[in-house]
């Protein structure tokens, strides 16, 4: 606290010294913090009973402080937890408040300390154990540690912003201090970042995009999407990470522009309410979050599902703010074309509402397919096979002919995958091809039979 005034108070000091008590109330107690506070009252009362210079005694006292902080402050947890700081720990242990250097002796400890944490980018001794009810906190937190580990989040900080960030870390983790406060005070930064990530697709490969799930992506469904009043709930996915919500037979999507709004965010679900505003699971979200620590939560959740991380349902849930519309249609596929019983419906839609539509060929990222992409690959290729459209399953009015339908993607999935991949990969995949295979396996007459005894509607 500087008191811009030529000549000190004795009210001014008095308030300091007790709004600085009030500050360590904060802190850990311990026999030598109280021994240091029983020092600072009997400058307290020095002070009240007009016997100590004023000018003198403030400066004494923001030194004083300062020391305080770093032997029992969140700043002590720093110190005492980076070997890089052992030379400020040692010198701390030895000095005394009393000491007619204390001036000298703490800026040369804070040039020390500071000078030190310019350096710093390990930060895993920040550590908040994953549990339920805290999971927003934990990926706060876990964005925070990533402004600085991050080199181009970090870019973007200032040196003094280093050892901020440190300490909002461990005050958040101790609930010394509101989780909106912290979301408020980055909201900056957190924006600019976000916008230099959501470039989407570059042309070399790689992308990061906010992706809608369309489910199923049909022309009716992509409209009630895109027409979304308040609020949409997407996922955010990149050239290393795809978790989405639904579309085992269809993963396709609508993508959003860099300069998106976003509400909140969490590497769970949130429970968005498409249909109105806010989440359900407030709990598991925040708005102090990166794309970093999202991703890299969720690549850790496939792992421990034993998932895929490119075609995963542990999906992470970005609610946007619906003001901002889709910027493209996004296909995550084999680049099937034909054999995508939607591709009709995704053209007219991009046709009427006027955006491109793009295409992820996930053989381009992986060399394996997971139960998830056999599925898929199988479903379109089964029901392009038997004629069955996406209108279909729009007007199917008895849920058991649906469940057959997935009943026999299943059963043959591995074996129409395999074919698949066998003409994808000698080029002569094509819809002639694939269904000439079909043909062996699958006895149209009696599947149409089936499906003609089960409840009243046809195909």
């Amino acid at each position: 606290m500087n008191i811009e005034c030529d000549k000190m108070q004795k009210q001014d000091i008095l308030d300091l010294i007790e709004k600085f008590e009030r500050e360590t109330w904060k802190y850990n107690r311990s026999n030598e913090l109280n021994h240091d506070m029983e020092y600072i009252d009997k400058i307290y009362f020095q002070v009240k009973n007009g016997k100590i210079d004023l000018d003198e005694c403030y400066k004494r006292l923001l030194s004083i402080f300062e020391i305080i902080r770093f032997k029992y402050g969140f700043e002590s947890i720093i110190i005492n937890s980076i070997p890089k700081l052992k030379e400020v720990k040692e010198r701390l242990s030895i000095i005394t408040l009393e000491s007619e250097n204390i001036i000298e002796e703490s800026n040369s400890i804070r040039a020390l300390y500071s000078n030190t944490i310019k350096t710093i980018d390990n930060v895993d001794f920040i550590k908040l154990p994953k549990t339920t009810g805290d999971e927003g906190l934990y990926l706060a937190i876990e964005s925070l540690k990533s402004l600085i580990t991050n080199k181009d989040y970090r870019s973007l900080l200032t040196d003094g912003q280093i050892e901020e960030i440190l300490i909002d870390c461990i005050k958040l983790i101790n609930k010394k201090i509101p989780i909106e406060f912290i979301e408020k005070k980055y909201e900056n930064v957190i924006k600019t970042i976000w916008k230099n990530t959501l470039q989407n697709f570059r042309g070399d490969g790689t992308f990061c995009t906010l992706f809608t799930s369309i489910v199923p992506p049909t022309y009716s469904r992509a409209l009630e999407v895109f027409n979304r009043p308040n609020q949409n709930s997407c996922s955010f996915i990149s050239s290393d990470f795809i978790a989405t919500y639904g579309g085992k037979s269809g993963r396709i999507g609508f993508i959003y522009p860099s300069d998106t709004h976003i509400i909140m965010a969490s590497a769970y679900d949130l429970g968005t309410n498409v249909f109105g505003n806010g989440a359900r699971n407030k709990e598991k979200g925040t708005l102090l979050v990166t794309p970093e620590a999202l991703k890299r939560i969720g690549i850790e959740r496939t792992k421990e599902e034993g998932q895929d991380p490119l075609s995963s349902n542990c999906y992470n849930e970005v609610a946007v703010d619906a003001k901002t519309k889709p910027c493209g249609i996004l296909m995550i596929g084999f680049e099937e074309d034909d054999l995508c019983i939607y591709k009709n419906e995704i053209e007219k839609i991009s046709h009427d509402l006027g955006i491109p539509i793009y295409k992820i060929n996930l053989l381009d990222y992986k060399e394996e397919l997971s139960e998830e992409d056999k599925y898929y690959i199988a479903f379109n290729c089964i029901c392009a096979y038997l004629g069955i459209t996406s209108e279909n399953f729009e007007v199917f009015s008895d849920a058991e002919k649906i469940v057959y339908i997935e009943n026999l993607v299943k059963k043959n999935k591995e074996f129409v995958s395999s074919i698949f991949l066998q003409l994808k990969r000698n080029g002569t995949l094509n819809k002639d091809n694939m269904f000439l295979a079909l043909s062996n396996i699958l006895n149209t007459s009696e599947i149409f039979s089936i499906l003609d005894t089960i409840g009243s509607s046809k195909i």
